[in-house]
C-alpha cells in the first residue's frame, strides 16, 4: 500500500519511521529539505509539493502545527486535493488523514470540502508524543465516516495501541482538545505546588515522591517533574503549541455555552510564559514563569 505523508516533525519523523518499518512504501513531503533527507535516508520517496502526494497515494496522512497549516496543505494552491481526480466516494476512496489538533469546526469543515472532490478526511488526533509514538503505545481518537476509519486503522496501529472512532467529523478534535485542556490545567497547577514547595524549604524529590503515593498525583506530574529537576525543557510538546490547543478549547466551548473557568486560568499562565520568550520550550517549562516571579527553583536537592 502506498501511504502519503505529509510534516516531518516532531511527531512526523517517528511516525513514517514506524510506517516503513511495517512495510509501507510511503511518499513523503515537507517544507524543509533536512526532513526529506532524513525520510529519504530512511526509505521513503520524496515528493516536491501536496498536490504530488495526492497524485501517488491513496491513503494520505498529515501531522501539522496549526489548523491554517492543514486546510493550506490540503485545500491551497498546489493542496492535495489538486491531485485528486474528482469522483464520488466509494471503497476505493482516497482517505486524508490529519493526525494535527485542530478545531472542532475546522474538521468538520475540512472533512465537507474533501467529500466534494470525493474523498473522506479524517480528523485523527493523538496523544502520547514522540515516545508514545517510538513505543507504538499512542492513543489516537478520530472523527469521520466509519468506513473510512476501518481502512485505515490497520496503517494507525503501526504506532498506536488505543485507537477509537468517537463519530463524525469534528468529534475527534472534540475529545483531544479536552484532554489539551486538562493538560493545561494540571501543568499549571502541578508549577505552582512545586514552587510552592520550594518556597517553603521541601525538597523536591521529597515532595514528588509523597504526592506520588498521595491523591493530588497526576500523569502530568510524572512526564513534568523528571524535566524540571533535571532543567531539560528541549519540545517534546512546546508552549506555544498547547496554548493553541487551549485557545481552540475555549473557543469551542463558548460555542457550545460551556464555561471553562480552570482552563482561561491556565491559559493566562500559558500566555506569561509566551511573554517570556518560551514559547519553544516544553510545556514542563511553564514553571519557569512563576520560579522568576517568586525568585526560587526546583531542582533534585532544591532544600
Amino acid at each position: 500500500m502506498h501511504i502519503g505523508f505529509i510534516g516531518l516533525g516532531t511527531m512526523g519523523r517517528p511516525m513514517v519511521d514506524k510506517l516503513l518499518a511495517r512495510g509501507y512504501t510511503v511518499w513523503v513531503y515537507n517544507r524543509s529539505q533536512p526532513s526529506i533527507d532524513w525520510a529519504v535516508a530512511k526509505g521513503a520517496h520524496a515528493l516536491s509539493s501536496p498536490k504530488e502526494v495526492g497524485e501517488r497515494a491513496s491513503i494520505v496522512m498529515s501531522a501539522l502545527p496549526y489548523p491554517e497549516t492543514v486546510e493550506s496543505v490540503y485545500f491551497g494552491e498546489n493542496g492535495v486535493q489538486e491531485g485528486v481526480q474528482k469522483k464520488a466516494p466509494g471503497s476505493d476512496a482516497p482517505i486524508w488523514v490529519d493526525l494535527s489538533t485542530i478545531g472542532p469546526k475546522h474538521a468538520e469543515l475540512y472533512a465537507e470540502r474533501a467529500r466534494e472532490v470525493g474523498a473522506y478526511f479524517l480528523d485523527a488526533p493523538v496523544s502520547g508524543g514522540p515516545m508514545g509514538v517510538q513505543a507504538g503505545t499512542l492513543t489516537v481518537m478520530v472523527g469521520g465516516e466509519r468506513e473510512a476509519f476501518l481502512r485505515v486503522r490497520p496503517i494507525l496501529e503501526s504506532f498506536a495501541e488505543k485507537i477509537v472512532h468517537v463519530g463524525p467529523p469534528g468529534k475527534g478534535s472534540v475529545v483531544k482538545l479536552i484532554n489539551n485542556m486538562l493538560v493545561a490545567v494540571h501543568t499549571a497547577a502541578l508549577s505552582e505546588a512545586f514552587v510552592l514547595g520550594a518556597r517553603g524549604g521541601i525538597d523536591s524529590e521529597v515532595l514528588y515522591e509523597l504526592i506520588k503515593a498521595s491523591t493530588g498525583h497526576s500523569y502530568m506530574i510524572d512526564r513534568a517533574y523528571p524535566l524540571i529537576k533535571e532543567r531539560d525543557f528541549a519540545p517534546r510538546f512546546n508552549i506555544a503549541l498547547l496554548h493553541k490547543d487551549v485557545r481552540l478549547a475555549l473557543d469551542y466551548a463558548a460555542r457550545e455555552g460551556v464555561p471553562l473557568d480552570q482552563v482561561a486560568l491556565a491559559s493566562q499562565t500559558l500566555v506569561r510564559s509566551l511573554a517570556l520568550g518560551l514559547g519553544q520550550d516544553d510545556i514542563a517549562a511553564i514553571i519557569r514563569s512563576l520560579e522568576q516571579m517568586v525568585g526560587v527553583e526546583v531542582k533534585k536537592h532544591s532544600g
